[in-house]
């Protein structure tokens, strides 16, 4: 699956916000496969740092309610700028 991954499509080859749709894929892939698998064996398999990798996976699941928004960002430091914007102002509301 990693192979797949590397040789069809090279993760520094794609988009941002591709990449990290990829990422979530390959982990959410291995742990169908493996049950004790965690995001340092995919920070491992794909020769990046785990912060990297929970950043992605954490991008990728907010794509599923606010992708419009995330694609207006310029790179993924800025999407998670915004993430955690939405963050602040859901903690603030529930204050209220």
């Amino acid at each position: 699956m990693l192979a797949e991954i590397k040789v069809k499509t090279p993760l520094k080859k794609l988009h941002w916000i591709e990449e990290c749709v990829e990422i979530h894929r390959f982990h959410i892939q291995q742990l169908k496969a493996e049950s004790n698998w965690t995001m340092q064996k995919t920070a491992d398999e794909l020769n990046r740092s785990l912060g990297f990798i929970s950043q992605a996976i954490l991008v990728s699941s907010w794509l599923k309610t606010h992708e419009t928004q995330l694609r207006k960002q310029s790179c993924r430091s800025h999407a998670l700028d915004f993430i955690r914007m939405k963050k602040r102002e859901r903690e603030l509301a529930e204050l209220d």
